[in-house]
C-alpha cells in the first residue's frame, strides 16, 4: 500500500468531498479484508488436521507437509494416534515468519 503524504494543499470544498468518500471507501475494504480474516481465524479448531492448517496458514497442503513440518518450522501433537497443528503452533509460526 503506497503512502501519500502532502503538507500543504488547498483543495475547493468539491475536490475534499471527492478525496474523502475515496478515502472512506479505501478504509471500509481494509476494514471489511481484515474482519473476513478475523472470522476465519475463529472459525478454526483448536487442533487442526493438516488440511484445516494448510487452508489455515493460507498455503498448500504440500507446502505445509513437505516444507513446513518435515524441515520443522511447524511443529504437531498427536491426539488420539492422529497428527495435528493447533492454532497456537500455527499462529507462532505466522507471527515469527511475518515481515
Amino acid at each position: 500500500m503506497s503512502v501519500l503524504q502532502i503538507d500543504e494543499i488547498d483543495l475547493g470544498p468539491a475536490l475534499q468531498a471527492i478525496v474523502k468518500e475515496a478515502a472512506a471507501e479505501e478504509a471500509k475494504k481494509i476494514a471489511i479484508d481484515f474482519i473476513e480474516e478475523y472470522k476465519k481465524k475463529l472459525d478454526a479448531p483448536r487442533a487442526m488436521n493438516y488440511t484445516q492448517a494448510a487452508k489455515y496458514l493460507d498455503t498448500s497442503y504440500n507446502t505445509l507437509t513437505k516444507k513446513l513440518i518435515r524441515k520443522g518450522y511447524i511443529k504437531v501433537v498427536l491426539i488420539d494416534g492422529y497428527e495435528r497443528i493447533t492454532r497456537e503452533e500455527a499462529d507462532r509460526f505466522l507471527r515469527e515468519n511475518s515481515k
